[in-house]
């Protein structure tokens, strides 16, 4: 594993607090739980699950050498004819060291596998472990709840799937009151469509049927804070958090505070801005939904989850270093931050990520787990502030939306600053127009839709988008989100069939082919 993995900053919390009830808790910081068919010609049905479960390292009880796997078909109850329980066998465990150059908590990451058969059906598997750690500013009572973590597999077709992998090893930490990236994307070797979707952490009962409950959200009361940018005192009401906004994460505009949590839906890069007046744990959980086109449809045929601690501290005057630059080729030819990279299958890709710290006399680190999850990729650190990326493309890969992460750090002490930034690159598919080169086509999901459909723009920033019907006539005004984002929800009187989303200038543009709900 080539990336360097920091520890997760724990100043500010996991006390003990003496409780007999959580006095055998693991203090759990994270999860996810995924699958891989093994393609196995005597075994179609041969799955390897695999649990990658985070703790605090400064605890003296540990996970053991097993974890038990409940699968559950056509719905969560164990007693439905089909279920099972397996056993994870625990294959490795990895002690990070210290953030910075600050001596404090460690976590530990455990990895646990198992091999299960899976005939058609639609499974749900399940691992639940005592408990969560102390401290979490946006959960009631977490600290009670068993952690609980799901995947889903609908195989019932006779498909053959293997989860989407995340490409972060990492536990997200931020500096209050600075713009933070990280991501949530994965990789997925089928080049299914995936979903990024922020959920609600959930619970079930220990040791009994697997069927999970929502951990409420905690409110928190109204109050201001100084605008990092101006330095003006600005107000926000009482809230409760959400699904939607489960950080303390604010932008101001005209000195009104809105709350911010940009995930994309597409990539699974998220970008956030949280306020140190509200340092400490948060936890915050992402479900990726795998969609492949059977049959002429978009058919949902699994899911996985993430829910880890995503911590604040407050980070005093070190900003994070920033991604400036990326190039190709022998002639270093520049590629757009914000746009996805197209390739082909069998190609060999270069890239050059180049990164700078606005702190002076700081050094930029980056690193990358992209040899470790997928397949003819390599990172190589070059130099101060600078990696590269090299991708020999399988040529039996599927075409599709591929994702990489690349992690960024400083070497501020005693807290490092960071972002992880996303690549995302285009297997197979073509993103310019090919009648004129200076037009961009778009990448819009899911195609064709229904309800709802998305795109990215190039630029990061509120824009105008005119939805227009094949003969030209506008249908619908829209402003995209601050990233770029655009979502699309027509009327129901907006008759199925080819639509164009364009920008003002008319250089970007998406094709969205909206389906009969027949």
């Amino acid at each position: 594993m080539q990336t360097r993995l920091p520890i997760l900053l724990l100043l500010l919390g996991f006390l003990w607090l003496g409780n007999t009830q959580t006095a055998q808790a693991s203090h759990i910081l994270g999860g996810e739980l995924t699958y891989e068919n093994l393609v196995v010609p005597s075994n179609p049905n041969l799955y390897r699950v695999r649990a990658r479960v985070y703790r605090d390292y400064n605890t003296q009880v540990d996970f053991g050498q097993q974890l038990t796997l409940k699968v559950t078909k056509n719905g969560c109850a164990m007693a439905t004819a089909g279920s099972f329980t397996a056993t994870l066998n625990r294959i490795s465990a990895l002690a990070n060291g210290a953030l910075g150059c600050t001596p404090g908590t460690q976590y530990q990451i455990t990895v646990f596998e198992g091999l299960i058969e899976l005939p058609p059906g639609r499974w749900l598997m399940n691992i639940d472990e005592a408990n969560r750690s102390f401290g979490i500013r946006n959960l009631i009572a977490a600290e009670y709840k068993i952690f609980h973590l799901s995947a889903y597999l609908d195989n019932s077709s006779g498909l053959r799937n293997s989860s989407p992998k995340f490409n972060a090893v990492r536990l997200p930490y931020a500096a209050g009151n600075q713009l933070h990236r990280f991501s949530f994307s994965a990789f997925d070797t089928d080049g299914d469509s995936l979903v990024y979707t922020s959920v609600q952490p959930q619970s079930s009962v220990f040791e009994q049927d697997p069927c999970a409950t929502d951990i409420d959200y905690a409110p928190y009361a109204a109050g201001s804070f100084q605008d990092p940018a101006t330095g003006q005192t600005v107000s926000y009401p009482a809230r409760t958090y959400s699904a939607a906004q489960p950080l303390f994460s604010f932008r101001v505009s005209n000195g009104v505070a809105t709350p911010y949590f940009e995930l994309n839906p597409a990539t699974g890069e998220l970008l956030t801005l949280p306020i140190r007046l509200q340092s400490g744990q948060y936890v915050v959980a992402v479900r990726v939904d795998e969609l492949r086109k059977l049959n002429g449809s978009w058919v949902k045929i699994g899911s996985i989850m993430r829910d880890v601690y995503y911590t604040v501290f407050n980070g005093g005057t070190n900003q994070n270093p920033v991604l400036t630059s990326l190039t190709t080729g022998t002639n270093q030819l520049p590629l757009p931050l914000n746009r996805p990279i197209p390739v082909a299958p069998g190609q060999t890709i270069v890239v050059t990520l180049n990164a700078t710290d606005p702190n002076a006399g700081q050094t930029v680190w980056m690193g990358s787990d992209a040899a470790d999850l997928i397949p003819g990729a390599t990172f190589q650190r070059v130099a101060d502030g600078q990696g590269r990326l090299t991708w020999q493309v399988p040529a039996t890969l599927k075409p599709g939306r591929y994702g990489c992460t690349i992690t960024i750090e400083d070497n501020f002490c005693p807290l490092v600053g960071n972002e992880t930034v996303t690549l995302t690159f285009l297997v197979g598919v073509q993103p310019l127009a090919t009648k004129n080169s200076q037009n961009m086509l778009l990448a819009a999901f899911p195609m064709p839709f229904h309800d709802q459909v998305q795109f990215q723009l190039a630029t990061r920033a509120t824009q105008t988008v005119v939805i227009s019907d094949e003969l030209g006539r506008e249908v619908s005004r829209l402003s995209s989100r601050p990233d770029g984002l655009v979502i699309w929800q027509p009327a129901a009187t907006v008759a199925p069939g080819l639509y164009f989303a364009r920008s003002l200038d008319g250089r970007q543009v998406a094709r969205l082919l909206r389906a009969d709900s027949n």
